[in-house]
């Protein structure tokens, strides 16, 4: 069993325009949902048809954030995410935003001088790659990345590996809250833009960022009823945008 410590408290923002943190950091979505609607289907898989409900994702997403505490993942440090869209992909993503730290993925058609150019910007010591992306790694230069977690498998990296089942989900243990509590102005992603003349630039999104861009106030007509076919890669703001909206709606 893994369980959670109770996160630390601190009074809400008091600007009126600023919504509760367990209307938009994901942490406390999780935690909300989990709670108040567990049976509730929060994603379904298209290869095999496997559902997972909120109560799953809050257990799941727990045991990947424990993997990744045991690997020295700390709230707002930077970790690069290189893979398709996959059940490891999303559950790094929100396990990463459940220790308060910063999810980065990166486009998986990126190599040469543009994967090395993203790895200095995204300040990553820590990248999940797919395991068939690894080889791009011997020939950039690769800044501050010194630890690596395949999915699909074991690879050839020139940096220290492990598999994401080996490294990623321990079977029992108690996660530590985050220093402080995650807030809605605390980034969140870095997301690199696409459509760019040159190279791609990583921009800080936060949460109350993402909420206000796709929120009930600009979205008003996704509602907790609807569900969204992920069909962006979740490394474009179109798939990982997308699928936070859908937590932050329940």
């Amino acid at each position: 069993m893994i369980e959670a410590a109770p996160g630390p408290s601190r009074p809400e923002a008091t600007d009126p325009r600023i919504p509760r943190r367990d209307a938009l950091v994901t942490r406390n979505l999780i935690d909300r949902w989990a709670k108040d609607r567990p049976t509730k289907v929060f994603a379904k898989f298209d290869d095999d048809g496997e559902e997972w409900t909120y109560a799953d994702f809050y257990q799941r997403v727990l045991q990947t954030a424990l993997g990744l505490q045991g690997l020295g993942v700390e709230q707002a440090d930077h970790v690069l995410v290189w893979t398709p869209n996959s059940r490891e992909h999303l559950l790094t993503f929100f396990a990463l935003n459940y220790l308060g730290a910063v999810y980065v993925p990166i486009n998986t058609a990126y190599r040469g001088r543009l994967l090395e150019h993203v790895l200095a910007v995204s300040d990553a010591k820590l990248a999940i790659i797919q395991a068939e992306l690894c080889p791009r790694l011997a020939d950039v230069n690769l800044a501050a990345l010194s630890k690596v977690i395949t999915i699909g498998g074991p690879a050839e990296c020139p940096l220290p590996s492990a598999t994401f089942e080996d490294a990623l989900m321990p079977t029992a243990g108690l996660l530590e809250s985050p220093a402080r509590p995650i807030e809605p102005w605390d980034p969140m992603a870095i997301i690199f833009t696409s459509g760019t003349t040159g190279p791609s630039k990583g921009v800080l999104a936060s949460y109350l960022h993402l909420f206000t861009n796709a929120g009930p106030e600009s979205w008003p007509f996704v509602t907790e009823d609807d569900r969204w076919f992920v069909n962006f890669p979740m490394f474009h703001i179109g798939g990982m945008a997308t699928t936070y909206v859908m937590l932050c709606r329940g």
